[in-house]
Parts: structure tokens; sequence; C-alpha cells
């Protein structure tokens, strides 16, 4: 099956980006979308209680207790000594503790789901060299769909994805399909060369789809994720024998 490269601009004008939408439960907020090429899953939780603040403590003063003078009766000869006053007990101010408010419990799978995304490469036939004026089969390995069963906090994200292949010959033919094509006599990405010379060929493998949780399904918002591969090609001419 082909697709023809105006066919799929025009469809994409037609349909826009489509906008994030969250879905919720009632503990979880779940997200997904595309962030500088990659696939990015959050999730978070409701808003945090906020903490009680502890009840001010009231510091008490301590007076100083103030002893009477003792009066002695009149002594001839012996001189009276003042009383001396205990000193003053300062109270000692306790420190202030904050509460400690707790932010809501976030999470992403950005990395992860990136790892579990298949490399895409690149394979030719004739393995060595390509000949003019004779196909040469070409076919990556990379599968046309995806599927990630992904538990973030308390619930699980589906993930599907799908593929688009994005061939460049190198020689100014492209070639835009959902098929994965194969080597003879697999005819789905097939290309002649009409001169010799060396040929780099490009692969774009650009993924797109949808994800659900709880039974809602959304389209992943953002750009496509495209992950682009190259390989060089030897194109040779063959002898020409006349009888």
């Amino acid at each position: 099956m082909e697709i023809k490269r105006y066919s799929l601009i025009i469809l994409l004008l037609i349909i826009g980006v489509p906008e994030a939408t969250a879905a919720c439960t009632q503990k979880t907020c779940v997200d997904v979308f595309t962030d500088k090429n990659q696939l990015v899953i959050t999730a978070q939780k409701g808003a945090a209680k906020p903490t009680a603040k502890p009840a001010p403590k009231v510091i008490t003063t301590i007076k100083p207790v103030v002893k009477a003078p003792v009066v002695k009766p009149p002594v001839p000869k012996p001189t009276p000594k003042p009383v001396v006053k205990p000193p003053t007990a300062k109270p000692t101010p306790k420190p202030i503790v904050k509460p400690v408010v707790k932010k809501p419990a976030t999470a992403s799978l950005s990395d992860k789901l990136i790892k579990l995304l298949p490399a895409g490469d690149i394979n030719f036939q004739p393995a060595t060299q390509s000949v003019v004026n004779i196909p040469t089969y070409f076919w990556t390995k990379t599968p046309q769909r995806f599927q990630a069963v992904i538990p973030i906090l308390d619930v699980i994200v589906y993930v599907n994805l799908y593929a688009t292949f994005d061939w460049s010959f190198g020689d100014g033919a492209k070639k835009l399909t959902l098929l994965q094509g194969g080597p003879f006599p697999n005819p789905a990405v097939m290309h002649t060369y009409a001169s010799k010379g060396d040929k780099e060929v490009e692969l774009k493998v650009i993924w797109q789809g949808t994800w659900s949780v709880n039974g809602v399904t959304s389209p992943i918002a953002g750009d496509l994720i495209t992950q682009s591969i190259s390989k060089q090609l030897m194109v040779v001419t063959a002898p020409t024998l006349f009888y």
C-alpha cells in the first residue's frame, strides 16, 4: 500500500495537530504528549492538603521574688550587712517550628518509553552492490505498530503507536508508505537506479497514535516522533554482452 506524499500533507493540514487532553480519575490526572521528539507520560495526584500550623506557644515571664529585709534589733558594735537579692531569671525563647508542606506527587516516563521504541534500520537486496537498470529491494525490520502498557502512580496507561516509513533513495527519488517492504519478490519498497555511484539511502520512521486510561482514548498531542536512519549503497553498471 502506498500513500502519495501530497495526500499525507493535505490530510495533516486538514486534521491539524490535536490538543493535549488530560484524563483524570478521582485520585490521579494523566496526560500523554510529545516533547523534543520524545513521548512523555505524566501523572499527578490531587492537590495536597495544607498542613495545619502549630498553635503559637505562650512565653511566660518569670518575675523575681523579692524578699523583705530582715530587721534586727540594734546591736551596739556589729554593722548590719545588706541583703543580696537573687538574680532575675530570664526566660529562654523556644525556636519556631515551620510547618512542612508536601508537594503533589508527579511522575514522568519519557526516558523509559523512548527506550522502548524499536530502533529503525535499513536493508536492501542485492546486499553488496546494486546494478543500474535492475530493481533494488528495500525493507526495514521496524514494526508497523508498537503497543505498551505503562503503570504510573495508581493507574495503567495503554499506548498504541503506528509508523509511517519515508524513504529517500539517494538519487532524488522518494517513497512514503505504511509497509515495511521486503526482499524479492516483495515489491512494496522497490527502486531502480538509472546511474552508477554511491547513494545515501535515508529512512525516516514517523510515529503517531493514541493513548487510553480507564477506557477513555485520546490522540497523542504534539509533534510527531521521527527516527532518522541512513546507509550507503553502491550502484554499479553490469557488463554488456553482444551476440
